[in-house]
């Protein structure tokens, strides 16, 4: 549940840390409390978070507050002019607030049964607590499991199946929300925001599903046939639950309505390109009008599918549709996202200098892309923590195999941050080859110099670079893509 946070921090009196991250504070004529008591601290410090900026799930507003020798702490939140959803952070837990200007919420808990225990009180006590217990009823680890969401639910049942289940899901949410209200008064706007949270998960749950399947299918192994739900056809009114979503749709963007964000990151990745081809910019923008209107959840849906386009593409790939997005599009924040977006692009497009790096061995020596001057690199950015990268490797072995005694050398750049489990995959895993380098660049995961110029924000990532050290393809293809990548080298070799 947890945000991916990157705060500068300035401290102020009571040893509140309040961090602005977009747009500044506005002055709320309403003054907004949280305090609370945390028995059995996990550490020194809670956090609110609150106002998320849609296209890059941050919050607009963190506010972390010290604990008092007693585990107490009391917050004054800056920058609430409307209803929000926010977030409660302590330790390693979180919890999803409701935040309502003037309120003065009060909150206890035990973070050694942190889901458990959480408890409000005061104004907008009732919509909190709420909150809470719809978590332990339908979304801690074993409800989810059982769940429409559950990746593992989604790979075994059938599509009218899924259809069916997720309809139900969303059924309960709703009854269970009327059954609370009965007697415990909850304000008009959070009513309409926690159906709409359900509305919006019901959306996302559709979308997702094809995209499992999807993925399920590629994992199939070569000779053997399609498991049957992951080759029947969707019905022919799947997707009708998506029409009725329009009229809920700026106010959840209004309320940071998470659900409504998942829903358009999964709109993005599988509805803009029906026939798995890249639409041009008036075709994408008549696809987005169909769906979201003319209002701002379009021009948010537009720039997502762009900044996954150009996560997973060269940016030429993006260059056709952006005079259509500098026309249509009338939002400045995403306006400015994307063209910064895509200038860090055409920094690691083809045909552009390979970023210059030095990462270290398992040795402690440095390894330069320098070194390899003259020679087709392979580069491989993996870590012993992620399970498809590790995945490839058998496939990277047969593939170095085919390229023995050629100018090519496989250089694999781990990301992990503990240089331990580094080391330990590298014994563990048949990795090392002749043609073969192995190196880790510094930082923590996806936060390091190297990582920042590569845009390496997810792996298993490759680049395949020539002879002159110019990138060829900032996205190459797998090991496990077999003749395709052997295509690929061959051909850079050649040049």
């Amino acid at each position: 549940m947890a945000f991916p946070l990157r705060f500068l921090a300035r401290l102020l009196r009571l040893m509140v840390l309040v961090v602005p991250l977009a747009g500044g504070f506005s002055s709320a004529r309403a003054t907004t409390v949280v305090s609370g008591h945390v028995t059995h601290p996990q550490g020194k410090t809670v956090a609110i978070s609150y106002g998320l900026e849609p296209l890059s799930w941050r919050p607009l507003h963190r506010v972390v507050a010290r604990l008092d020798a007693k585990g107490d702490f009391t917050v004054t939140l800056p920058g609430l002019t409307a209803p929000t959803e926010g977030e409660f952070a302590h330790g390693e837990e979180t919890s999803r607030l409701f935040l309502t200007p003037g309120d003065h919420l009060r909150l206890t808990i035990d973070p050694t049964k942190f889901d458990e225990t959480i408890r409000f009180t005061g104004t907008g006590a009732n919509a909190n607590n709420f909150l809470a217990q719809s978590y332990l009823r339908f979304d801690d680890d074993d409800k989810y499991l059982a769940s429409p969401l559950s990746a593992v639910t989604m790979t075994t049942a059938m599509p009218a199946q899924m259809q069916a289940r997720i309809a139900a899901f969303q059924k309960k949410r709703l009854a269970f929300l009327k059954t609370y209200a009965a007697t415990h008064p909850l304000p008009a706007v959070f009513r309409a925001y926690a159906r709409q949270h359900a509305a919006f998960e019901a959306a996302d749950n559709l979308l997702t599903y094809p995209i499992i399947r999807e993925f399920m299918k590629q994992q199939t192994p070569k000779g053997e046939a399609v498991p049957a739900n992951l080759s029947a056809a969707l019905p022919a009114n799947y997707y009708a639950p998506l029409a009725a979503l329009r009229p809920a749709q700026d106010s959840a963007l209004a309320m940071s309505n998470g659900k409504l964000i998942a829903f358009l990151d999964s709109y993005a990745a599988n509805k803009f390109e029906p026939n798995d081809s890249i639409p041009t910019g008036h075709e994408l923008y008549a696809r987005a009008t169909r769906q979201f209107g003319e209002g701002p959840v379009r021009d948010l849906a537009v720039a997502k599918y762009l900044t996954n386009l150009l996560a997973e593409h060269d940016a030429s790939q993006a260059t056709p549709l952006l005079a259509a997005f500098r026309q249509l599009n009338r939002d400045s924040a995403y306006a400015r996202a994307i063209r910064d977006t895509y200038q860090k692009n055409l920094k690691v497009s083809a045909g552009a200098p390979a970023p210059a790096f030095v990462a270290q061995d398992a040795a402690g020596k440095p390894v330069t892309l320098a070194d390899f001057r003259g020679k087709v690199v392979y580069v491989d950015f993996w870590a012993s923590w992620c399970g498809p990268c590790l995945a490839e490797m058998p496939a990277s072995t047969v593939l170095k195999k085919q390229f023995e005694g050629k100018d090519v050398v496989f250089l694999y750049l781990s990301v992990d941050a503990d240089v331990a489990a580094w080391k330990k995959a590298l014994a563990k895993h048949p990795l090392a080859s002749p043609n073969s380098v192995h190196a880790r660049v510094p930082g923590h995961d996806f936060d390091g110099p190297v990582q920042a110029a590569y845009l390496i924000n997810a792996i298993p990532r490759y680049y395949l670079i020539g002879r002159d050290g110019r990138i060829l393809d900032g996205h190459a293809g797998r090991p496990s893509a077999g003749e395709a990548t052997v295509a690929a080298l061959n051909a850079a070799l050649a040049k």
